[in-house]
């Protein structure tokens, strides 16, 4: 009986932990659908190629993207 439940936990447990990882990467490709990675992306390029120079801050790069994408627009099909 005690072995059941135990093999129950551990059953739940890694059932849990593969749930949660799920999740995780549904978040990732959320935020990466959405636009809402390119600061965390930005970051990571700047750190690489510019390692002594601050970075912008969130709110500095975010609107310096939307003056960029205002003044470069992309044209479809029309």
């Amino acid at each position: 009986m005690a072995e059941q439940s135990a093999d129950k936990a551990g059953y739940l447990k890694d059932a849990w932990r593969r749930l949660r990882a799920q999740l995780a990467y549904a978040g990732q490709l959320w935020r990466a659908f959405t636009g809402e990675a390119a600061y965390d992306r930005y970051l990571e390029r700047h750190q690489r190629h510019h390692p002594g120079c601050p970075p912008l801050t969130a709110k500095e790069f975010w609107r310096q993207r939307a003056e960029w994408n205002e003044h470069n627009v992309q044209h479809g099909c029309c």
